[in-house]
């Protein structure tokens, strides 16, 4: 297999500041996952280009992005770098995370007595050991305090998700490899992506998956507790959760609904040719749009019409896995309904289920 030519992906190597000549890429970004991650092959002769933790960037370049629009895809951090030989063949595979895998993956003891941390500050201070940013959907500081933070020979990474649910939050990765904490996507994004099956679906797949669904969600939380029923799952499956914050009955039973409402999710698997935005809708694009997104990413809401499945509605985006090979480019687009990823304030929390 030869070298890509004339494709517009730039994959660079930013710690040895050179760009890599690369034959197949695959990019992951989920709501379910903290880092984004990539697999990666090289031409074997890049192999003295790449070590162990070298931070890459990939980029999608179009002569039609302005200035002041991004084309970063993702930042990663090389976890392992593999090489192999055979009679026939040379293969260099590299796979990465992003940088908050240094936070995920290390463990170290905190006795923080200081009580007057939003959860972005803790973010912060705890991303400033590892070179990491946090960033917030608004330059302001949004989030509530979250108390006294200590924890001993142990990551922090899942205290800080808990906080983030409990004040309705999802906590992922960036582009451009830092932290970021955004509430659920409510409205349709303005660039005018949508998912129409004829017009721009290459495949589609629905899935239900029952391994992750139970017939009883039991909330527990300072003493008291709660569950919810779900009919839909047979048999005595039961999932217990705890939670160290005081909540009211009423808050721990529409816990125990919100976690029924996303363990009973379907997902709809579509593969879309491209990364992002047609160069007609980019040319389409309204000048008052400041700093559009270009591309696929968790955590937007789309129009969908597929016939097919009788489906036509705003669904949200839970993951995207962008592939690049000699000949294509192409993403694959995990679609839910919003609901199942609804992290909002659990007072506001008011569907029946």
């Amino acid at each position: 297999m030869g070298a890509v030519v004339n494709m517009p992906i730039i994959v660079r190597n930013e710690t040895k500041n050179k760009e890599l000549v690369w034959r197949s890429i695959k990019i992951k970004k989920s709501l379910e996952e903290i880092c984004h991650t990539l697999e990666m092959e090289l031409m074997p002769s890049e192999h003295l280009k790449v070590n162990k933790h070298d931070r890459l960037t990939v980029r999608r370049k179009n002569k039609l992005f302005k200035s002041g629009w991004s084309d970063l895809i993702t930042t990663v951090l090389v976890d392992q770098k593999e090489l192999s030989i055979d009679n026939t063949t040379h293969n260099l595979k590299i796979i990465g995370r992003s940088p908050a895998r240094d936070i995920i993956d290390s463990t170290w003891s905190n006795e923080d007595e200081d009580e007057n941390k939003t959860l972005k500050k803790a973010l912060q201070l705890i991303g400033d050991k590892f070179d990491i940013s946090c960033d917030t959907f608004d330059s302001t500081d949004p989030t509530e305090i979250v108390g006294m933070f200590a924890f001993e020979n142990e990551s922090p990474w899942a205290k800080l998700i808990n906080e983030a649910d409990n004040q309705g939050y999802i906590l992922t990765s960036n582009q451009a490899g830092g932290i970021y904490l955004w509430k659920v996507a409510k409205n349709v994004r303005i660039e005018n992506f949508y998912i129409t099956e004829g017009v721009n679906v290459k495949s589609i797949k629905w899935i239900e998956n029952g391994a992750e669904q139970f017939h009883t969600y039991i909330v527990k939380g300072d003493g008291i507790k709660e569950q919810a029923t779900d009919n839909n799952c047979r048999g005595n499956r039961t999932l217990h959760i705890s939670k160290d914050n005081m909540y009211s009955n009423d808050s721990l039973y529409k816990l125990a609904k919100r976690e029924k409402l996303r363990r009973n999710k379907y997902e709809v698997i579509v593969n879309v040719p491209g990364w992002g935005l047609t160069n007609e809708q980019i040319k389409n694009l309204k000048p008052t749009i400041q700093k559009p997104e270009l591309f696929w990413f968790p955590n937007s809401l789309v129009p969908v019409d597929i016939p097919s499945f009788g489906l036509k509605d705003d669904l949200l985006i839970s993951a995207v896995e962008y592939t690049a090979t000699v000949d294509s480019i192409s993403c694959d687009i995990t679609l839910v309904n919003k609901e199942a990823y609804y992290w909002t304030r659990i007072e506001d929390i008011s569907w029946q289920i």
